[in-house]
């Protein structure tokens, strides 16, 4: 049984990791959204933390029903959550299966009889060891945190409680990601249907109901998404203007 002094220093770790999948980054970024670094950053530390933990990878289960990696710490990990799906077996599959808090453990790949069609897979990458850790994130699709180990190394009891710590952090971020994905779009469309409203009350002397009245109408005569019709005409000013600006811009300089 693990000590809680043991692990005196594991609060530290989650805290600074924490830490990090909250800061807010300023600036364009070349490799995928904000919320996608938050998770990878959460399956890099993890790889850093829990011991024996030679790669990390988020597994989650689509609407539809399919599975899809997420924040792999290695591109290797993502070819083996992909072969999972598409076998329908694996250890991350179980887990998910199980349901939340369950844990699916894989001491040694060399002697697993369980997975027939995934076990030759995992064997070949260099996996010696596994254990998947189901998530349910409030709201959002289940999925697993997998922490994969090289051959001869497998996950102590102590590796096990740090794991189950990152697991619990693991679904909170992605929790976090899906609600930042949700705001990102709301906010998004809230200011294209501002943007067309204001449009329309410049236009014809509107107030903000009845510009908005007159949005929803345009959206049900021609059978378009408000958003869509919003968009439209957000678009159609913004060209007009650019167009304007050209004409203006070259007439000025002639005039110079």
């Amino acid at each position: 049984m693990v000590e809680r002094g043991d692990l005196s220093w594991l609060q530290d770790v989650l805290t600074a990791t924490a830490e990090q999948l909250v800061r807010r980054r300023s600036g364009t970024t070349t490799e995928g959204s904000e919320a996608e670094q938050a998770l990878r950053r959460l399956t890099d530390a993890a790889v850093q933390h829990v011991p024996g933990a030679a790669y990390a990878g988020l597994t989650v289960r689509a609407p539809g029903g399919g599975l899809t990696s997420r924040a792999p710490s290695d591109p290797a990990i993502e070819v083996l959550d992909r072969a999972q799906a598409e076998l329908g077996e694996g250890p991350c599959v179980d887990a998910l299966e199980a349901g939340a808090g369950s844990v699916t453990v894989v001491e040694d790949f060399a002697a697993e009889a369980r997975w027939p069609r995934f076990v030759p897979l995992a064997r070949e990458a260099g996996i010696g060891s596994l254990i998947s850790f189901a998530l349910a994130p409030q709201d959002a699709e289940p999925g697993a945190l997998n922490l994969y180990g090289r051959p001869g190394t497998a996950f102590d009891p102590t590796a096990r409680a740090v794991a189950a710590a990152f697991a619990t952090q693991a679904s909170v971020a992605m929790y976090g990601a899906r609600r930042v994905e949700q705001l990102t779009h709301a906010i998004a469309t809230r200011d294209v249907i501002g943007q067309a409203k204001g449009i329309l009350m410049e236009r014809f002397s509107l107030d903000e109901h009845q510009a908005f009245d007159l949005l929803v109408r345009s959206s049900q005569d021609a059978n378009i998404k408000l958003l869509g019709v919003s968009r439209w005409l957000a678009d159609e000013v913004a060209g007009r203007a650019r167009v304007w600006s050209g004409v203006d811009g070259s007439a000025l300089g002639h005039e110079a």
